[in-house]
């Protein structure tokens, strides 16, 4: 079986100093730049440098701005809002967000989808490792997300059919 994956997604409300802390420390498989806030193409840049040094590195397609940028990320993160862009980045690792069935229909020929909310995170309630196993079942590779800020969620995620886990808090712990 392969190993257990871990998913660090990036926040703008971090500095990139701290960002790059938390992935020497926990060398997460895969790390995705996300920045709704602002576009700071130097700023992507020494991310995608640093971070391959730990991961696999990922782009929020939110945060890409600049099409030339994907030349140095190994996958795209597509949000849910997006799925009908899935098949236009070939040669791409994608990685998918969805949050209920018809969006992990529709995300099929991603190569890993997240889910979320799985605990309750902020003021979303969580849908529970039940419903994420039922999701587990529509798709092969499926990363939890939402709500997971300790080991304890991770070792709760560990005992579902998921694929890995995927979180912004947890990482700075």
């Amino acid at each position: 079986m392969a190993s257990f994956l871990s998913y660090f997604i990036t926040d703008p409300s971090y500095s990139l100093q701290q960002i790059k802390e938390a992935i020497k420390k926990h060398k997460p498989t895969f790390v995705c730049y996300r920045n709704k806030e602002y576009f700071d193409k130097n700023e992507i840049m020494d991310f995608a440098n640093f971070a391959k040094n730990y991961s696999k590195v990922f782009i929020n397609l939110d945060s890409l701005k600049d099409d030339s940028l994907l030349e140095h990320f190994e996958g795209v993160h597509i949000p849910s809002s997006r799925l009908d862009e899935i098949t236009e980045y070939k040669n791409k690792i994608i990685i998918a967000s969805t949050h209920n069935p018809l969006e992990v229909q529709k995300a099929q020929k991603a190569d890993y989808i997240t889910f979320s909310p799985i605990f309750k995170s902020k003021n979303r309630c969580g849908l529970g490792t039940e419903v994420l196993n039922h999701i587990c079942n529509m798709h092969p590779k499926v990363i939890a997300l939402g709500g997971i800020i300790s080991d304890k969620e991770v070792e709760e995620i560990k005992n579902t059919k998921a694929v890995g886990f995927g979180s912004i808090r947890y990482f700075f712990t």
